[in-house]
């Protein structure tokens, strides 16, 4: 899930309601018009591509690696 918001100069106040304690993960953005309204699209320069086919299996592998296969 990704919310947008602005800082108001005191608080950072969202376009829509969050749960009470719910936390977050600011990313101060210079230029609306260069990123997606998506973290995915914030963090994108931030990539790296030479990872990207190892990250899609990263998860299973993890999981092979901890518990064994059963």
């Amino acid at each position: 899930m990704s919310i947008v918001g602005y800082y108001d100069g005191t608080a950072v106040r969202v376009n829509e309601p969050l749960p009470i304690n719910q936390k977050v993960i600011v990313i101060p953005v210079e230029n609306e018009m260069e990123w997606e309204e998506s973290a995915a699209g914030v963090l994108h320069q931030y990539a790296n591509t030479s990872l990207i086919e190892q990250e899609k299996d990263a998860w299973r592998k993890a999981v092979v690696e901890k518990h064994g296969r059963k």
